[in-house]
Formats: C-alpha cells, sequence, structure tokens
C-alpha cells in the first residue's frame, strides 16, 4: 500500500478517537512533529523503526502488524510464522505520579509501588502462549539490568526487525538454551539473533514474583 495511504490511516484514525495530533504523539512516545512529517510525506513511513510503529500503533489502538503491514506490506515473522506472544509497549520509562505519588502509566493505572524498580520496563501480553504463568491483557514488569540468560527464568526478547515476545529459557536435551513457551501447545524457538530487553520478575493482575 502506498505511503500515502498510511498517513490518510493515521488521520482517520486520529479523528476516529477524538484526539490531537500531539496527544497521539505523546502517546507513542515521539515528538509531534515527526509524527506530523509523517502524516504531511514530509517523512518516509519505511524509515520509522518497528519499535516506534509499535507504540504508534498501541496509542491508535490498532493491532501492531495492521500498522506494519500498511506501511511495509508484511507482518512481522514472529506473530506470522514462529508463533510466539508479542509484548505490547506501554512506557519507558513509566512517567508520571499518581495522587497517591506512586508512578501511573500512559492509562492513568498506577503503577504498583512496593515492586516498582528505578529503570524498570512495563510490557502489555498479548495472546496465550505463556499460560498459564501469563495471560492476555497481564501487565509485567522487567528489569532491563537482568539480561543474562539464566535457566528457567523468563525474559523479554526484541527480535530485530520483528520486535518483542516474552518467553522463559530453558537447556533442553541438547544442552542449549531455549525461548520455551509455558503453553505446551507452542514450540521451543531459537531465533538467530536476538536482544534481550531484560528479565520479568513482577506480573500485575495476576501478582506475584518470577
Amino acid at each position: 500500500m502506498p505511503v500515502d495511504d498510511v498517513s490518510l490511516f493515521v488521520q482517520k484514525r486520529i479523528k476516529e478517537l477524538g484526539l490531537s495530533v500531539r496527544k497521539v504523539a505523546s502517546m507513542a512516545g515521539i515528538s509531534h512533529t515527526h509524527l506530523g512529517n509523517l502524516i504531511r510525506g514530509i517523512s518516509s513511513w519505511k524509515e520509522v523503526q518497528f519499535s516506534t510503529l509499535e507504540r504508534l500503533a498501541y496509542a491508535l489502538d490498532i493491532p501492531v502488524n495492521d500498522l506494519v503491514y500498511l506501511v511495509r506490506g508484511k507482518v512481522p515473522s514472529l506473530d506470522h510464522r514462529e508463533r510466539v506472544t508479542p509484548v505490547r509497549f506501554l512506557i519507558q520509562p513509566v512517567r508520571g505520579l499518581a495522587s497517591a505519588g506512586q508512578p501511573v502509566d500512559p492509562e492513568g493505572v498506577p503503577v504498583l509501588a512496593d515492586v516498582w524498580r528505578r529503570g524498570s520496563l512495563l510490557y502489555r501480553v498479548e495472546g496465550d502462549s505463556m499460560a498459564p504463568t501469563l495471560h492476555d491483557g497481564d501487565r509485567v514488569y522487567v528489569d532491563p539490568s537482568e539480561t543474562e540468560l539464566r535457566e528457567g527464568r523468563i525474559y523479554i526478547c526484541e527480535i530485530p526487525g520483528d520486535g518483542h515476545t516474552i518467553k522463559r529459557v530453558r537447556r533442553l536435551d541438547d544442552g542449549q538454551l531455549w525461548l520455551v513457551s509455558d503453553n505446551p501447545a507452542y514450540r521451543p524457538w531459537r531465533p538467530s539473533e536476538m536482544r534481550i530487553v531484560g528479565r520479568v520478575y513482577y506480573h500485575d493482575p495476576v501478582g506475584g514474583r518470577l
């Protein structure tokens, strides 16, 4: 689909939501000037990084794959071929304070102050590949200082060009560490390249240390 159609789609969606370009840009963590330039065709949508498209899709309340397809003409292989659970980025780091002095996410939901660590990242789970441990809609707290893979722990991983996923690390019969879903319906996976974002140390609303 032509890039101009992406701009028209984004403009229409912003209008449907009753929001301003400035508000959507703020929710997506980008400058309103940058978003405005994209919409006006001054900047190219094809040069926008996947992580930015991911945050913008969240701000527009649309599936990440839909926006990626509009921009790139294909869906990320994470969802389409590898059957892993995408994790929707909320904010990095969490900013703002609730009335009680707690940090709040972009939706105004207070972050759990007793488990919040400075520099923590907050993500929302989509899908069922980590059930019964994590469920669709759960929020997970991630410590980006813990990037060394350790047996049995859960991590957020970024796959270049495809976005983020959440998986448990297991050492299988071949002696290698694999990314494994808690849901047995999904197969173990070893991407050829990935970046460890951090370890999941708490999740909400189910609650509990991992």
